[in-house]
C-alpha cells in the first residue's frame, strides 16, 4: 500500500510537479490553521479547568462555614429558647408577687 502511494506521489510529482507542490502548501497551510486551533482550544481547555478547580476550593470552604454558621445558629436558637422560657417564668413569679 505504502508503496502504491509512493509511486502515486511520485508520478503526480513528475507529472506535475509545481500542482504537487501547492498541494502540499495547501495541506501545510491547513495543517498549520488545525495547530493554531488546537493551541487556543488547549489553552481555553487548560484556563476553565482551573477556573473549575478553584471554584470547587470555594466551594468547599464555604460548606465547612456554612456548616459552621448552622452550629453556632442552633446553639443560639437553643440559648433564646432558654432566655425565653426564663423570661416567661420570672413574669409569672413577678405577675403572682403583684397580685397577692
Amino acid at each position: 500500500m505504502f508503496k502504491i502511494a509512493f509511486l502515486t506521489g511520485a508520478l503526480l510529482f513528475t507529472l506535475s510537479p509545481s500542482g504537487y507542490a501547492k498541494d502540499v502548501s495547501i495541506q501545510q497551510t491547513a495543517y498549520n490553521n488545525a495547530l493554531q486551533k488546537f493551541e487556543r482550544a488547549e489553552d481555553e481547555y487548560k484556563t476553565d479547568m482551573q477556573a473549575v478547580a478553584e471554584t470547587e476550593k470555594v466551594i468547599e470552604r464555604k460548606k465547612r462555614q456554612l456548616a459552621e454558621e448552622q452550629r453556632k445558629s442552633d446553639l443560639s436558637t437553643k440559648k433564646h429558647l432558654e432566655a425565653k422560657e426564663k423570661l416567661e417564668q420570672t413574669q409569672a413569679a413577678l405577675d403572682k408577687a403583684w397580685k397577692e
